[in-house]
């Protein structure tokens, strides 16, 4: 019989140390209590499968908190969350909030899916590389941290190159609705053109459009400060996430390798919290970007000329870079708490 590790599989009666002396992720798989669920053919698979499928729940759950993000990251006349929620609630109805939620749906999850399985195959190789001389004499806590980190941004900016479009399509979803009545300002009621398809469009036609006047391209809006995003908070995210658990099993069970619900939803949680609080200014200044260019995509369907382009930085850390950090932060938490949790417990006993 044999236990599975986030990156070894090993005898029972031979259990070895992980690399690192924490394991990637995932602890032992409980055979003696395991539901046996996937065929042969897909037990290779089943690390990507749980994840794709914990991924898939936690970004419909927290979805809407993301809309609410979105749009008080790049409209400033929303005076507070509440504000947003309602006026968005008024005008779109319950469905505004889940606007251009397809493509998240299957490219997050793809995405982390991706993410998980390329940090748990590139952290063995990390961890050679960097102790392969012996290294210095640290505790294996502390020898984790740097291995989890360069692991965590190489997968994150991997996956950046896949999910780059996805979430512009997701962006424009969300944004289309008011930077369509803001352009229809400038034109006169009577030169207006109906666009109730427009402001309805499916991720396809979205995607229509952004190729007919950006190009190729154009999905790839914002794509700079997209990787330097997911790479620098997957190095952090993947870093806290083992390192709080690790720590957290340590009080509760007396035994870093033996995990807990608790120290479970609390690491994933506060993983994603810090790793976002980190990371906002720039994943702010990547959604001023993409508004930009879903702007001109609209004023131009409008007959209208194109703004000059903006010549958008990252800019020093003040207030207003982390406008809607309190809803994202609120998603975040959710979304990562639910992911981990269901994830760890799936495998842990789903074989």
């Amino acid at each position: 019989m044999s236990k599975h590790t986030g990156s070894t599989t090993t005898s029972s009666s031979n259990l070895e140390t992980p690399r690192g002396g924490i394991p990637a992720i995932t602890g032992d798989i409980d055979f003696t209590k395991a539901i046996h669920v996937f065929p042969e053919q897909l037990k290779p698979f089943r690390s990507s499968v749980l994840a794709y499928s914990a991924s898939f729940l936690s970004t419909f759950i927290g979805f809407p908190l993301d809309t609410v993000k979105t749009r008080m990251q790049t409209h400033k006349h929303f005076t507070g969350y509440f504000d947003c929620i309602k006026k968005s609630y008024m005008h779109e109805g319950i469905r505004g909030f889940f606007r251009g939620i397809w493509a998240p749906l299957v490219s997050t999850s793809f995405s982390k899916s991706l993410s998980v399985s390329l940090f748990t195959a590139v952290k063995p190789y990390t961890y050679d590389n960097l102790y392969q001389s012996g290294g210095p004499e640290l505790h294996p806590f502390l020898r984790n941290i740097p291995v989890c980190f360069i692991s965590g941004t190489i997968a994150g900016g991997g996956v950046s190159l896949f999910a780059c479009p996805f979430e512009f399509t997701k962006i424009y979803a969300q944004l289309e609705r008011l930077v369509h009545n803001k352009s229809l300002s400038q034109i006169p009621s009577n030169l207006q053109t109906s666009n109730q398809e427009l402001i309805n469009n499916s991720t396809i036609t979205i995607v229509k459009q952004i190729i007919k006047y950006e190009g190729i391209a154009g999905l790839y809006s914002g794509f700079k400060y997209h990787f330097l995003r997911d790479s620098l908070s997957s190095g952090f995210y993947y870093s806290v996430y083992e390192s709080m658990k690790w720590s957290m099993n340590n009080f509760i069970n007396k035994d870093p390798t033996k995990s807990s619900q608790i120290s479970i939803l609390l690491a994933g949680g506060l993983s994603g919290v810090l790793s976002w609080i980190f990371i906002f200014p720039v994943d702010t200044t990547k959604s001023l970007i993409q508004k930009d260019v879903v702007t001109n995509i609209l004023r131009r369907e409008q007959g209208l000329p194109p703004l000059p382009p903006k010549q958008r930085k990252l800019q020093k850390i003040e207030a207003r870079l982390y406008r809607g950090l309190g809803i994202s932060v609120s998603r975040s938490f959710l979304v990562n708490m639910v992911f981990f949790s269901t994830y760890e417990v799936a495998m842990a006993y789903l074989a």
